[in-house]
């Protein structure tokens, strides 16, 4: 190849400059060293780049043509090279991550993979905590990455949505509700409820049971989710999960997922984080966020 990145260079600094003298400063270059560098790119590319009149170089066409490619070149370069000295800051560290839920752990890891993926200098963590104190352990530093259920915006976090899930009624194949289209607040009285944590029966009261007097048999607590789902399909009760978590299973046969009304009840998901400085911190969550939205 003829023309060299520092051939773009000094025909752009020229230019720029104005003359030889200037462009031979901003390159660190002496006049004579300047002009002889000048001379062999246009010996090797056999063409003028520039009309000599005194001491005044003007672009010739050929010229023009090389200023127009150093401009792009040299830009393009440039911001490839900020790009890349912002990625290695992000690009290290450890991030370390609790959730209030342990049903996120269904979901979480691939999109971690993923991240892992692009940035694998990126160490993850993952805090297990009871429920209570995920928001707690945010607070006193013991954890980078917060996943709630629970928005977060009256605490001093930054808390930024990651997507809307929406809750449905699991039961096995032969029971009585399985056939419906969605459930009315009456098909659940009586029923043995089963979740994965307090997070999602909490939600199905507040919205769904409570405003029409319904009261369930028995809510269960069951924080391992094939559990639930086993004693779902044996006949022992339903249960309340949210679609993403138990999105591997919803082509079992012994399984049918219901949306709990016509319009369906959902509950958000929000990463939260301390106000934080360190880069790689922001940018996985919002390539959570990004990534949870497709």
């Amino acid at each position: 190849m003829n023309l060299e990145l520092r051939h773009l260079q000094l025909v752009q600094a020229v230019v720029e400059e104005g003359g030889v003298t200037r462009a031979g400063s901003r390159l660190g270059l002496s006049q004579s060293a300047l002009s002889h560098q000048l001379s062999d790119v246009e010996r090797r590319l056999q063409v003028s780049l520039f009309h000599r009149t005194g001491k005044r170089l003007v672009l010739t066409p050929a010229g023009e043509r090389v200023l127009r490619a150093a401009r792009f070149v040299l830009a393009e370069i440039e911001r490839t090279e900020l790009e890349l000295s912002r990625n290695v800051t992000e690009a290290l560290g450890t991030i370390r991550l609790g959730a209030e839920s342990f049903i996120c752990y269904q979901w979480l890891p691939a999109v971690l993979q993923k991240y892992r993926g692009r940035y694998p200098l990126v160490e993850f963590q993952l805090v297990t905590r009871p429920v209570e104190n995920v928001a707690h352990a945010l607070m006193n530093k013991q954890i980078d990455v917060a996943i709630l259920t629970q928005e977060g915006r009256n605490r001093p976090f930054q808390v930024s949505d990651l997507f809307a899930e929406e809750l449905m009624i699991v039961t096995a194949t032969g029971h009585k509700l399985a056939d419906k289209q969605y459930l009315r607040p009456k098909d659940l009285s009586d029923e043995i409820l089963f979740a994965t944590s307090s997070l999602e029966p909490k939600v199905l009261l507040h919205r769904f049971l409570r405003p029409s007097g319904i009261r369930v048999g028995d809510i269960k607590e069951i924080p391992i989710l094939e559990a639930v789902l086993e004693l779902v399909k044996a006949g022992f009760g339903i249960a309340i999960l949210g679609r993403r978590s138990i999105q591997p299973y919803l082509s079992h046969a012994e399984l049918r997922v219901i949306p709990a009304t016509a319009r369906g009840i959902f509950r958000n998901w929000y990463a939260a984080i301390r106000p934080v400085k360190e880069p790689q911190i922001r940018s996985f969550v919002q390539a959570l966020g990004v990534e949870l939205a497709n």
